[in-house]
């Protein structure tokens, strides 16, 4: 038998790399009341967790997006055997062939002389081509072609001119050393591990273990780009690269977990476990060092969202973080989160209404991303851009003003950013309020779970699970073309559901996040007529609903379809009224067959000056001047009354794609309050 040496699953360089913490786990594992039978290590890495949970006798699902950490996985712990003395021959046989004489290939043209040498990228190459040839002849099995590119992926690792990973690479730095491949240290389970390669979110809904250990990306680097080189050796599709890193297009590998999109994302896994106990890693690296290492869940957001499931204990791990070398960190402390799961009705019924609220806009408001909430519904005209000129011209919450009444609520963003806790939500169409329902009473997950069926349902787009260019899309196409069909045939059932139909406002819902610029609009028939869009289900549009259906959990929301004349039938005058209705001097969808007329102004006018007569306090939305017109009637019943008139400088970039002229309008918050400026 010839002699290679060996190497352990740890003995490679990798971001987050959880050695320092597997004795904490272990302890927290032997203290759980009931041993565990099986576990997921459901973000593995390294896979060191998993390696350690089945040390201790568990059933381990090992995943990961990356090809190449589940090639390692299936390498050092599939059930195939593996014939040790053929593997050490070939290896040897790679170790000994003379590199400087190999012939080029697609590894050295794509690498050599960045993250290696020529020579070594050359042998690198070889050695793949070498298992691609053993394997399709037969000569190797399935796990011991996972065994030799293990044995490769960590061979060339070693000889990498990098800092731990292959966003980039130190010009020059490449070493002339060869490098020597060994063999992984294998060993025998007496249970059956298996290896996946799913969103995790995805994976969960179809599984139950006693454990689950998580341990998801903590900032904004993106592992697939972080490891990109050893992926592209592992597939061996020799496809092109792009930029200075040689990156192939790794889009449909983006994880949520790196962007603004973590919270919601989080929020879903852990609702849709089915489990005994959650362990989460996590560290507070915050906001220090630089933007991309700035972490994406805060311990609140993970303390809140774990508690739905049950007690949790926190237990700190210091140690050093392995960066590279300028983000400013130093220290950090490793976090562990243990939540055990409680399944009874006093735990799961509150769910719905525990969600994390986004932080209020506050008084001062600046609609800073993080700040405001921002609809999933782009009602148009809708105030997502003035919000945070808005809400400051207007009195905040107290003895004299109880309740926030938003009469034309549309996207609901004004009254869900408005700082009252007793917010009125009102609209004429039955199926905005109705969505304003769904929000406010359904647990964000069961809206993704319902979303996510019928788009499957219909053949509609995902491009956060599978990337544009599995529709042979880009980002700047869009996939109107793709769900052209499907979007037509489901607004067709739409459209003939009963509205006793539980499904119809999940329906509805879809075809508003796959429709023309997520808008709302109805023919003469009453039949909603919104041609298809160029996006999908993507994660902004996640965020936005989750962050919605958080602050409408967190109100005590009125939900009413009425006539805005019977509206002010209903008010006291501790209600802050804010109308926001169409515009006489503009075209928008929800006005295009003269759903507003004169008559209706005049009615709106005449009641917002009773409502003041009482000693109420309004705000009201509109425009002065639209594209060389002039609100002759508004102004003139501002100035009778002795209105303040207050020109909001927020310029419409994008809030209706009839408009050309985007800097022709003045828009005006028109109010009667006289107190001090509350925000």
């Amino acid at each position: 038998m010839q002699v290679v040496k060996t190497f352990g699953l740890r003995n490679r360089r990798y971001l987050g790399s959880k050695r320092a913490v597997l004795p904490v786990i272990g302890e927290v594992i032997a203290g759980l009341g009931e041993p565990p039978q099986t576990a997921a290590d459901l973000f593995a890495g390294t896979g060191v967790v998993g390696q350690l949970l089945a040390r201790a006798g568990l059933a381990v699902t090992f995943n990961d997006l990356l090809s190449a950490n589940t090639t390692v996985y299936r390498a050092f712990f599939g059930p195939e055997p593996v014939r040790a003395d053929l593997l050490a021959e070939l290896v040897a046989g790679i170790n000994a062939a003379p590199r400087e004489t190999l012939a080029p290939n697609y590894f050295s043209r794509t690498f050599g002389g960045t993250y290696y040498t020529d020579a070594n990228a050359r042998l690198i190459g070889y050695f793949r081509i070498c298992i691609q040839d053993w394997h399709t002849g037969g000569r190797i099995s399935d796990r011991e072609r996972d065994v030799l590119i293990a044995s490769l992926l960590y061979g060339m690792d070693k000889a990498a001119a990098t800092v731990g990973h292959y966003d980039a690479f130190r010009i020059g730095a490449a070493t002339q050393a060869r490098p020597v491949f060994g063999l992984p240290e294998l060993e025998s389970f007496e249970t059956v591990h298996t290896v996946t390669r799913q969103d995790a979110n995805q994976l969960v809904r179809q599984h139950h273990w006693d454990l689950v250990y998580i341990d998801p990306p903590y900032n904004s680097r993106q592992y697939g780009d972080l490891y990109h080189v050893l992926d592209n050796v592992t597939d061996w599709q020799q496809g092109p690269v792009q930029f200075k890193a040689r990156k192939m297009d790794r889009r449909h590998l983006k994880s949520d977990y790196c962007t603004t999109a973590a919270v919601p994302a989080f929020s879903d896994l852990i609702e849709a476990l089915d489990t005994s106990t959650i362990i989460m890693s996590y560290n507070d690296t915050g906001s220090r060092g630089n933007a991309r290492s700035a972490a994406r869940l805060a311990d609140d957001d993970i303390l809140t969202i774990m508690r739905r499931r049950g007690r949790v204990e926190v237990v700190d791990v210091p140690h050093r973080e392995f960066t590279t070398g300028r983000s400013g960190i130093g220290e950090i402390v490793e976090r562990l989160f243990v939540c055990h799961v409680d399944e009874t009705a006093a735990v799961l019924a509150p769910r719905a209404q525990a969600l994390p609220a986004a932080q209020p806009a506050g008084r001062e408001a600046t609609g800073e991303t993080g700040t405001l909430v921002r609809s999933p519904l782009n009602y148009t005209g809708n105030k997502k851009r003035l919000v945070s000129e808005i809400i400051p011209l207007l009195p905040g919450p107290g003895e004299e003003h109880q309740r926030f009444v938003d009469v034309f609520s549309g996207s609901m963003t004004v009254g869900m950013n408005a700082g009252y806790s007793r917010v009125a939500f009102n609209d004429v169409q039955v199926d905005v309020v109705g969505l304003g329902q769904l929000f406010a009473g359904t647990p964000y997950s069961e809206i993704v779970a319902q979303v996510e069926a019928l788009i499957a349902e219909y053949g509609l787009s995902d491009s956060q699970a599978h990337g544009y260019q599995t529709y042979g899309a880009n980002s700047s196409n869009g996939l109107g073309q793709v769900n052209k069909a499907a979007y037509l045939q489901l607004r067709e059932d739409f459209n003939a559901m009963d509205s006793a139909d539980q499904r119809r406002l999940f329906a509805f819902f879809t075809l508003v996040v796959f429709g023309f610029n997520n808008q709302i609009r109805y023919n003469r028939s009453g039949e909603f007529n919104m041609p298809v869009g160029k996006r999908d289900f993507n994660s902004r549009v996640r965020k936005n609903l989750f962050d919605t259906v958080a602050r409408m959990h967190a109100l005590t929301p009125e939900l009413w379809t009425l006539d805005f004349r019977d509206v002010f039938g209903k008010l006291q005058t501790t209600d802050l009224v804010y109308c926001d209705p169409p515009y006489l001097l503009g075209t928008a969808p929800y006005n295009e067959q003269n759903a507003w007329t004169v008559d209706d102004e005049t009615a709106l006018l005449d009641e917002l000056a009773r409502f003041a007569a009482r000693g109420g306090t309004f705000g009201l939305s509109n425009v002065l001047t639209h594209k060389g017109s002039e609100h002759d009637q508004l102004a003139d019943w501002a100035a009778e009354h002795g209105f303040t008139v207050h020109t909001l400088d927020y310029s419409y970039a994008n809030s209706s794609y009839q408009r050309k002229d985007r800097n022709a309008s003045r828009e005006v918050l028109i109010t009667n309050w006289t107190g001090p400026a509350a925000h």
